[in-house]
């Protein structure tokens, strides 16, 4: 039976390691203990200092290799997208300081972004499925879109994709810009169309779906299942059906310190995930930086050569960067071959040998020799009847 005596024992004994341990701390070990602690966190001063310059040093680069694919893009991309019609379509959250550089990368190989469509977040929004529901079924008699799926009805992205594109349920009946206007009317688009075109305007050839920003959210966390993901998903799926050059422009690869794989745009990452969606739809991970965008205009032109492709740092993107395919024909470009001009009646009806280089003069009636110096014809001689050959 423990006793009185055992726990004054134990007390005493607590106590005085503690007193040794005070004495010893401020006496001969104190400052061994004290200088150890101060040069490992000199240490590790010195180590964070070095990364950051390194980190810095990086940066630095990463910013003068960004530089060179600016002034490089331009003769890369000459006449990539020469004549064609792009219509640049963002999705909510999508940054307009990236958007408004596309649009320039654009016109800088020879398109026309003849369209900027951008999704509001009420699309994405529940409390406006009943909305969505009626438009689809109001428009859709109206557009060729896509079949729905067996039993299912038209959607509104089925039809906001037709629309988009100019299909007409009835050709040359203009219904599509019609549809476009009602879904700006309920509130789901804002389309801004180049050079405020209105009836008449021809629809886009070619489309370029900017996703939005990617979120620390997005990267953590697993959105296979968000309702708004699917929604964007449908839409692309619908573009990629009607048989329109499309391509989807993501951000997050070159952005995010996480595995590339986690820091991919969902909306891209689903794209490439579905087979069907990525036989007929380009995607590109990295349109934050200047080789992203690049890849953008390079892409989409392969998607218009039918050869649909996934560039970029993902780990499911088939190279960082389209290879450069040969240029469209300029826009000035003629066509159709210069006419000719008819042949000369003067020129001896037997021939049948069209001169290559320039007539000789004609001479003057008679025989050549004496009706000028050298036989040139006489300066003062003019015809005698009729008018003048221009």
């Amino acid at each position: 039976m423990i006793d009185f005596r055992y726990h004054l024992v134990s007390l005493v004994a607590v106590f005085m390691a503690l007193a040794v341990g005070i004495v010893l701390g401020a006496g001969p070990l104190g400052q061994e203990i004290s200088s150890t602690l101060e040069a490992q966190v000199r240490e590790l001063r010195e180590e964070r200092n070095g990364l950051r310059a390194q980190l810095d040093q990086a940066e630095a680069r990463d910013d003068l290799k960004n530089q060179v694919v600016q002034i490089l893009t331009p003769t890369v991309t000459q006449d990539q997208l020469s004549g064609r019609r792009v219509a640049v379509v963002t999705l909510p959250g999508a940054d307009r300081n990236i958007v408004g550089q596309l649009q320039e990368r654009i016109g800088t190989a020879g398109g026309q972004v003849v369209l900027t469509a951008r999704l509001d977040d009420s699309w994405a929004d529940p409390d406006t499925a009943a909305t969505r529901h009626e438009v689809a079924a109001e428009l859709a008699p109206t557009v060729a879109d896509p079949e729905p799926r067996e039993g299912g009805e038209p959607t509104a992205e089925t039809v906001l994709a037709a629309a988009l594109s100019g299909q007409d349920e009835v050709a040359g009946s203009n219904a599509w810009r019609a549809a476009t206007d009602r879904l700006e009317e309920v509130g789901f688009l804002d389309t801004n169309w180049a050079d405020n075109q209105e009836e008449g305007a021809l629809a886009p050839d070619s489309f370029v779906i900017v996703t939005g920003t990617l979120t620390t959210e997005q990267v953590e966390e697993d959105t296979a299942g968000d309702p708004q993901l699917q929604q964007s998903l449908d839409l692309i799926t619908a573009f990629g059906v009607l048989g329109t050059p499309t391509l989807v422009a993501g951000y997050g690869t070159e952005s995010y310190s996480d595995p590339v794989q986690s820091a991919e745009s969902p909306v891209v990452r689903g794209v490439r995930a579905e087979a069907a969606m990525a036989e007929n739809v380009s995607s590109v991970d990295n349109v934050e930086r200047a080789a992203g965008q690049l890849s953008v205009v390079l892409g989409l032109r392969w998607s218009i050569e039918g050869e649909p492709g996934h560039w970029g740092l993902g780990t499911d993107a088939v190279a960082p960067a389209p290879p450069v395919p040969e240029p469209l024909p300029p826009e000035s470009e003629p066509l159709v071959p210069a006419p000719t001009l008819p042949p000369d009646p003067t020129d001896d009806a037997d021939s049948t040998e069209e001169p290559t280089g320039p007539l000789p003069p004609t001479p003057p009636p008679g025989d050549g020799a004496g009706d000028g110096a050298g036989g040139q014809p006489p300066t003062d001689t003019a015809p005698t009847t009729g008018t003048p050959t221009p």
